[in-house]
Parts: structure tokens; C-alpha cells; sequence
């Protein structure tokens, strides 16, 4: 079990809430065996072991469109000794060697369950648990917000969608917007560990309005607060749903509404999905949509109140902490 935020969400948090103790998974006292998809796959493909063993993929990687990245993932687990088979595999050969022999993949979002449905595996869906991130009191933000700041969170390989508000920010010089972006500063680009990311350059690229102030920040919780309070709305763009992108879950636009913010975002599956079932009006099609919302949002403390309300509700309806221990109580324990 690794310790990064995504795992920190879901099964240790479960543990802790429900009085367990997290051991090595080679420890012979383990009870159940949960590792994620960047555990040593190689291994866990052949490891004999009498103890049930869920696999948790929290990215939706199984869906990967493109054969020559999924290919390439492959022979980087393989050849940086993250995955000890023998012969180098594709990555998805190497995720459904373990996920067959698992008695249950755990994901995050319906689309995955769907997609893992193609290989005839048992996938459930479990959303990350977002209680180290504070709920935010929404007329708070309403009330401190500076109508110029948006704010973005993520991780750095996302960023090329910012693209996408390039028009909005060119056709509103006049008004110097600031944009938060909180995300990892010191990120590489393949296997998390070659070709550092340049954000300042990465940023440059994608928005060319010399007006915009781009305020790049470390993620952290505190961070996530403080700009949130600062920010008018949140925005994710997405451009293109290439790769393995179109099957990612909606955490993103779930934290930002715990931040108490009225957010946008691309029409990925899954925030379509939640949009549609909050009764929000947040997604944007193409440059012309982003443009207009963003407009429109910046200029309506009404429409952006609307945009909170629903949210606020929607989180206290559909995203219940309890009710995601139960799942994992289900999993673990039958």
C-alpha cells in the first residue's frame, strides 16, 4: 500500500475510521491484501498467497486508447524494475494478470466498472474520501471573492488544457485576471521520475495573454483553502479525452465544490454525469461555451450562489463519508 494522497483516501483512511491496523502486504499476519496499480504488478501476478486480494485502480488505465502508450507503460514499469516479470508486458496485460486472480477490483467512477466489464473481471466503484480537505462555508467565499482570480488544481500533466481559456482571458485583457494553480512544481513527465515539467514554460505556451498573472503554487491543504477563499470559481478544462482520460473519475470537481466553489468543466463522462445529477449547468462544450459560462458566472453572484446551493447539496447527498466506509466495509470484509 503506497502512501500518496490517492491512497491516503481511500483504504488507510477506511482503517483508521474502522479501528485496522495497515501492514506490509508480505506480512504472513495480513488478513486481506489490497495493493494499487503502481504496486510491483510482475509479482502480484504469480505471488502465492492464500489471502484474499482486492485490486484498487484508482486511474482509469484499463481504458487506455492508444496501444503504443499502453505498450510504452509497460516496458517503463518493466525496465525501471517496478514490475518484476520476467518479460516485459504491455501495461495492461500486466493489471489484468493480477486483476483475475483478485477477488474484486475496487475503482472510481461507473465508467470504469463498465470498462473492467469488457474483460469479464468484477470491478466496484469507490470514490475517494475527502475529509483532510476542509468544507468550506460557501457565503464565505461569495462574500471575500475577488471577481478576477479562478482557481485550477491537479496534477501537472493536465495543465495543456488550459488552452481552452486562452480566448476567454485574450478578449478580456482589460480586466487582469489571476489564475491559482496548485499543483506538484517538481514533476517529470514519464514514470514520475524523467523530464521535469517546465510550468512556467508549459504555461506560456497555452495562454498568451501578457495581462494574466498565472500564481503557481505547491499543493497542499492549506494552499487548496487559502486560494479557494480568494477564487471566484474553479475551472477544469479538459482538451481531448485521449488516452486513458475519458474514464477518470469526478474527484477533481468534488473537492471543488467541498472548497464551496461554483465550477466549470469539460464534458468528461463523469462530470457530465454529475453535473446532470445536481441540476448544474456547468459543463463546456467547446471554446465558444467556455467563453460564455465564464462570462456569465463572473458576472452573476446569483448564478454562482445557484451553482453553490446545488453543489452543497449534492455533496451532502451523493458524496457521505459513511456511506463510502460502508462500500469498503462490503469489499473487505465478504
Amino acid at each position: 500500500m503506497n502512501s500518496g494522497i490517492a491512497d491516503r483516501r481511500r483504504v488507510p483512511f477506511w482503517a483508521e475510521a474502522r479501528g485496522h491496523t495497515i501492514i506490509d502486504s508480505r506480512d504472513q499476519r495480513a488478513e486481506a491484501i489490497v495493493i494499487t496499480s503502481s504496486s510491483n504488478l510482475g509479482y502480484w501476478a504469480k505471488a502465492k498467497t492464500s489471502k484474499p486480494i482486492i485490486l484498487d485502480v484508482v486511474d482509469g488505465l484499463i481504458g487506455e486508447q492508444s496501444e503504443v502508450r499502453n505498450l510504452l507503460r509497460g516496458y517503463g514499469y518493466w525496465g525501471t524494475r517496478r514490475s518484476t516479470s520476467i518479460l516485459p508486458k504491455t501495461y495492461r496485460h500486466q493489471i489484468l494478470s493480477v486483476a483475475r486472480r483478485c477477488k474484486i477490483v475496487v475503482c472510481s467512477s461507473p465508467e470504469q466498472v463498465s470498462e473492467w466489464a469488457k474483460y469479464k473481471i468484477k470491478a466496484i466503484d469507490i470514490l475517494d474520501i475527502h475529509e483532510e480537505i476542509p468544507q468550506l462555508n460557501q457565503s464565505i467565499i461569495l462574500d471575500k471573492a475577488n471577481t478576477n482570480e479562478i482557481f485550477w488544481e491537479g496534477l501537472p500533466s493536465t495543465l495543456d488544457s488550459m488552452s481552452l481559456l486562452d480566448e476567454f482571458f485574450l478578449k478580456n485583457q482589460e480586466f487582469d485576471f489571476k489564475l491559482n494553480i496548485l499543483t506538484n512544481l517538481n514533476s517529470y513527465r514519464y514514470m514520475n521520475k524523467y523530464k521535469k515539467i517546465d510550468l512556467v514554460k508549459m504555461m506560456s505556451k497555452q495562454l498568451k495573454n501578457q495581462n494574466l498573472d498565472v500564481n503557481l503554487l505547491q499543493w497542499s491543504v492549506n494552499a487548496l483553502v487559502t486560494q479557494a477563499e480568494e477564487s471566484t470559481l474553479g475551472v477544469i478544462p479538459i482538451l481531448g479525452f485521449k488516452g486513458y482520460n475519458h474514464l477518470k473519475a469526478e474527484n477533481r470537481l468534488l473537492i471543488m465544490w467541498r472548497l464551496g466553489l461554483p465550477v466549470l468543466t469539460s464534458p468528461l463522462a463523469s462530470y457530465r454525469r454529475v453535473m446532470i445529477d445536481a441540476e448544474i449547468d456547468g459543463i463546456c462544450k467547446d471554446r465558444e461555451e467556455w467563453n460564455k459560462k465564464l462570462s456569465n458566472l463572473f458576472k452573476s453572484r446569483e448564478m454562482r450562489e445557484e451553482f453553490i446551493s446545488k453543489s452543497s447539496l449534492y455533496l451532502e447527498k451523493r458524496h457521505n463519508v459513511n456511506d463510502i466506509l460502508k462500500k469498503w466495509d462490503f469489499v473487505i470484509q465478504n
